[in-house]
């Protein structure tokens, strides 16, 4: 039987529903107690809750007003220079309510995959836009991330997951979803 499920539906939305990196997710967690995070680089291999972590901490920070207060894009897609000048760029001049002393998060997945100068033009505008927005870049290699991208980041570095967590996570979604053959 397969079965076609959103993946959505059974992504975490709090740090204790991440499978995986503990450590991690414990030294992000610090950040939420603390209602401030800095620009991050969440760096490592595909798969291990990179996008999902931060998605949780923006939650936390933000709370109602994560809808107006995100912007999620996928820089592998939206690679170039003109998307950091109209999306990104917009985005962070753009007047929300927040609380005081929150920022807008943006987070870009597959950061890693930007040309180089349309990262020279996010470090513009991470600069301009420091006192309202934080950014948060998700790679598999940090190393494809540009010098002063970098200094401006913590780097936060995510491990694989094991077999037995990820087989775990899949007998939970199975249960949920009453599928009871095709995993043995």
């Amino acid at each position: 039987m397969f079965i076609v499920c959103r993946i959505e539906k059974y992504r975490p939305k709090s740090f204790e529903e991440i499978v995986g990196n503990e450590e991690t997710t414990a030294r992000l967690s610090v950040f939420a107690q603390t209602g401030n995070m800095p620009n991050l680089i969440l760096a490592g291999p595909p798969g291990v809750g990179k996008t999902t972590t931060i998605l949780c901490l923006a939650r936390i920070l933000l709370g109602d007003n994560f809808r107006q207060g995100v912007l999620e894009l996928n820089a592998s897609n939206d690679r170039g220079i003109d998307v950091v000048r109209n999306k990104i760029k917009l985005f962070a001049q753009k007047k929300v309510s927040l609380p005081p002393g929150k920022h807008k998060v943006i987070i870009l997945d597959e950061a890693d995959s930007m040309t180089e100068g349309a990262q020279q033009a996010l470090r513009r505008t991470m600069e301009l836009y420091s006192n309202t927005t934080r950014f948060a870049l998700a790679c598999n290699n940090s190393e494809k991330i540009i010098p002063p991208i970098q200094s401006r980041c913590a780097v936060i570095r995510f491990g694989k997951l094991s077999d037995a967590q990820i087989l775990s996570k899949l007998l939970e979604v199975c249960v949920n979803e009453k599928v009871k053959k095709g995993i043995s």
